[in-house]
Parts: structure tokens; C-alpha cells; sequence
């Protein structure tokens, strides 16, 4: 405040003072009346903290001070107490505008009951208002503070839910509960996903903020609503829809489409359907390299052992049908003919046989794991 407050000032304020419980009653019935967020509190409870700043502004006013230290750490616990309370920062401001018109109507009475010159409210007018101004920043402050501290613990719920869903380490009981705590709908079905950055996770900052989100052994890990597709750059292995009790097991496929994914130089978002068995190929590598000893080795390592390889590949695609491997390829039906038979002449194997076959393709798919830059190229 730029100077001490006149004796007619002084005497005008205290008799504010006097009726602060009256003014706050009045301040306090006008919020529950217009914010429904106040209404849903009991008038008493909004009454002790709107008391306590008030009387401060007041006293501030009385005394010609701006609001000390004590008065700042006060208006910033006012804020955080309303936050805990639900009332929005929005709302804390309305209620600042009805507590400020409140008081000036004290101060209008109050100088027409003492009789004093009208220059001592055009004084104590900007005063007041300094005052409200400096209350602004530490009310906020303390009203965003518990915002975010709230905000941290509904993430680190969310965290610990999701990764106790994907891990099955919750029983249906449980599960259900906290399902409904967040807005899950236990009865819906869900997709779990599992995907690998490109760089190491440094913390929960680099995961993606909304959704059911978390890390699992650096992975991030999550699951979404049946229709719909994670929100997550890279490869991105996708478990089948299920209900939310069976998730951990949709998460266990995640992980080994994403596995396979990897293995076979897939990109994107891949699930099941897109894989096909290739995740067993994957997980049964002793047999996948017995196979590719079995039928692929003696076919050597170079250009012409990869064109039989990929005519062989084409042949089992169509289903055993020359003309159909002859068209893809785009080579005459008599050099896929020639190109089958000395793979059967080298290997020994008999693809109309559907064993042999089915462990044919189950090498080449192995062999094309191991070496992922290599492409189905053959033309002629």
C-alpha cells in the first residue's frame, strides 16, 4: 500500500471487521447459489477457510501493510484446500469476485453509517484491490500444485493397474474393483499390446499420457478397447481381444507377436492374423535350425540355391500349383517344374507329401528369420 491509512479509513475498516462473520455468511450462501461445486459442500466448511482470508485482507487493510509472508502461505494453503475440495481454479475466481463486491458493499455501509468524506472509499478502493491481486498468485499456485500432485498419483494408479492386469498378478475380485475406480468396463473386451522403443526408456515421461499405459522389463506395455488401435511409435505386437480377466493372457501373445515381428523384420502395429504360426517358428529355434539342416543346407548359400528356395517358397503359397508359382514369378511353368524338382533331387523331400510341406515352409520361414534383409526377388 503507497501510505498509512487515515484514522477515517481506519474506523471504516474495523467496523467491517466487526461484521466479518456476516460478511463471510453472505459470501459463502452466494457461491453455493451460483457454482454448483460449492453447493455440494456444506456451508460451513467453505465458511472456515473464506474466514481466514478475508479476516487477513481486512487486517492488511486496517493496518496499511501488504499481506505478509504468513498471510501469502495462508491465501496458498486457501488454494490447495479448495483443490482437495474439487472446486476448480475457474471457480476459486468467481468466488474472489463475490468475496471483493461483498466487502465493498461492507465498506459503502460502513462509511455512510460513520459519516465519512467519500474520498475515504475512493482511497481504500485501490488498496483493496492491490491486496486481492496479491492474493491471486499464491492461491493459484497452491490450487495447480495439488492439481499436479493428484494428476501424478491418478498416473501412477492407472500404471500400477494396467501392469497388474497384463501380468494376471490380480484376482477377478480386485481386478474388477479398480477397473471400475478408473471407468474400465470389466464387461467389455480389450486388446493388450506390447511395444519396444528404438531407445531405452528414461523414465514414465516417454510413455504416451493418456490411456493404460506402462513399462514391463523396458517394454512399453498397455491395452485398449477392442476397436481401437495403441497409440505407440515402432513395432508394435497386438494379443487378441478378450475380456479384461483374461488380458494377461492376450499379453503373453503380445509379446511373442512382437517377438516375431522383430525376427522377421516386420514393422508397424502386427497381431496374430498377420502371423500366423510364425510365432512358433520363432519360439522353437532348435527345431527351425534342425529343419533348415534337414532340407534347405544342401542347397548351398548363393543366388541359385535362393531362387529354388523362393520358387519352393511360391509353390507352397499357391497351393501346389505350378502355373499359379509360374505366374508370380513370371517364368515359363516349365522352370518351376525344373526348379522343384532339383530341390526334391538335392533335399530328397517330396512336397506333395503335407508333412514335408508343412516342414519345407516352416525352414524357409526360419531360414528368412535369420536372415531378415533377404526378400522373395526371383523373376525368371
Amino acid at each position: 500500500m503507497s501510505s498509512r491509512p487515515t484514522s477515517a479509513e481506519r474506523l471504516v475498516v474495523a467496523r467491517v471487521r466487526q461484521r466479518a462473520p456476516e460478511l463471510v455468511d453472505r459470501v459463502v450462501a452466494r457461491a453455493r447459489a451460483e457454482m454448483a461445486a460449492y453447493a455440494s459442500l456444506p456451508a460451513a466448511t467453505i465458511a472456515a477457510s473464506t474466514s481466514s482470508v478475508v479476516v487477513r485482507l481486512l487486517d492488511a487493510l486496517h493496518d496499511g501493510h501488504p499481506l505478509t509472508s504468513c498471510d501469502l502461505a495462508a491465501v496458498r494453503e486457501f488454494g490447495e484446500t479448495r483443490a482437495r475440495q474439487g472446486i476448480s481454479l475457474a471457480d476459486i475466481q468467481n468466488g474472489w469476485r463475490i468475496a471483493v463486491r461483498e466487502i465493498f458493499a461492507e465498506l459503502t455501509e460502513a462509511a455512510a453509517v460513520t459519516g465519512v468524506a467519500d474520498r475515504t472509499l475512493l482511497r481504500l478502493t485501490p488498496a483493496l484491490l492491490d491486496l486481492v491481486d496479491a492474493a491471486v498468485v499464491p492461491y493459484s499456485v497452491g490450487h495447480r500444485d495439488v492439481e499436479i500432485a493428484a494428476a501424478r498419483h491418478d498416473e501412477q494408479f492407472r500404471a500400477e493397474f494396467t501392469r497388474a492386469a497384463l501380468l494376471g498378478t490380480l484376482g477377478p475380485g480386485d481386478l474388477r474393483i479398480r477397473a471400475q475406480q478408473l471407468g474400465v468396463d470389466p464387461e467389455a473386451e480389450y486388446r493388450a499390446y506390447r511395444a519396444r522403443a528404438e531407445t531405452p526408456l528414461d523414465s514414465a515421461a516417454s510413455l504416451p499420457t493418456s490411456g493404460f499405459v506402462t513399462t514391463v522389463d523396458g517394454d512399453i506395455a498397455g491395452f485398449v478397447e477392442k476397436s481401437r488401435s495403441p497409440v505407440v511409435g515402432g513395432v508394435v505386437g497386438l494379443g487378441p481381444p478378450t475380456r479384461l480377466e483374461d488380458l494377461a493372457r492376450s499379453f503373453r501373445l503380445a509379446g511373442r507377436v512382437l517377438t516375431t515381428a522383430q525376427m522377421f523384420g516386420r514393422t508397424g502395429t502386427v497381431d496374430l492374423d498377420s502371423v500366423g504360426v510364425l510365432p512358433a517358428i520363432a519360439a522353437d529355434t532348435d527345431l527351425g535350425a534342425e529343419l533348415v539342416r534337414r532340407y534347405l543346407a544342401s542347397l548351398g548359400g548363393g543366388e541359385s540355391a535362393r531362387t529354388i528356395i523362393d520358387t519352393v517358397e511360391s509353390y507352397l503359397d499357391t497351393g501346389l500349383r505350378v502355373e499359379a508359382t509360374a505366374e508370380r514369378l513370371v517364368v515359363h511353368p516349365n522352370t518351376v517344374r525344373y526348379r522343384l524338382s532339383r530341390f526334391e533331387e538335392l533335399t530328397g523331400a517330396d512336397l506333395r507329401a503335407a508333412h514335408t510341406a508343412l516342414e519345407v515352409w516352416w525352414a524357409i520361414q526360419f531360414r528368412k528369420s535369420q536372415h531378415p534383409g533377404e526378400r522373395r526377388s526371383s523373376r525368371g
